[in-house]
């Protein structure tokens, strides 16, 4: 017998005595830490959506404006421009494509056809669907908050059945 657990004497059992231990029992855990909340958890109030980096999507707001000069000075390169003649006009292309790009490109803006993001990029999806959001929001007339109007600050007339603010019915 070891620590309390075995036979008493091996003699007559028709066995060693040798005692192995149960290795798939899983004793129940006591105290220690509480467990993690899971990754879905909705404390957040926005359904457990990320929202996107400003700063990711400005450089890619940024690296599509220099896209499209890159690709006009190749188009002027081959025409037969000179350096002075292109430089000058990829100035200027620079210039409206950046007031292009800061008015109507806006975080979550539809690109045009053939040109812009793909639905993969994790950051343009989230601004977009926060954009959808906030335009449902608005259409709705709901607060930002999750917990927009609590039962004690409006409430129903029993008798006329209409709303009335700051009545508590209960």
């Amino acid at each position: 017998m070891y620590n309390g657990i075995g036979l008493q004497s091996a003699r007559g059992s028709g066995t060693n005595g040798h005692v192995q231990t149960n290795k798939f029992f899983i004793q129940p855990r006591t105290g220690g830490p509480p467990p993690k909340a899971p990754l879905h958890s909705h404390d957040d109030g926005a359904g457990g959506m990320r929202k996107p980096n400003k700063e990711i999507l400005e450089h890619d707001r940024r690296r599509q404006v220099e896209l499209r000069l890159v690709e006009l000075r190749d188009a002027l390169e081959e025409q037969g421009y000179t350096e002075a003649e292109i430089e000058e006009r990829l100035e200027e292309a620079r210039k409206q494509a950046e007031l292009e790009a800061a008015g109507g490109g806006a975080a979550g803006a539809a690109p045009r056809p053939g040109e812009g993001f793909t639905g993969t990029q994790s950051h343009h999806v989230a601004a977009r669907k926060e954009k959808k959001l906030e335009a449902m929001r608005a259409a709705l007339g709901l607060d930002d908050e999750v917990g927009q109007k609590k039962s004690s600050q409006v409430d129903s007339d029993p008798e006329s059945g209409e709303l009335v603010p700051g009545k508590a019915g209960f």
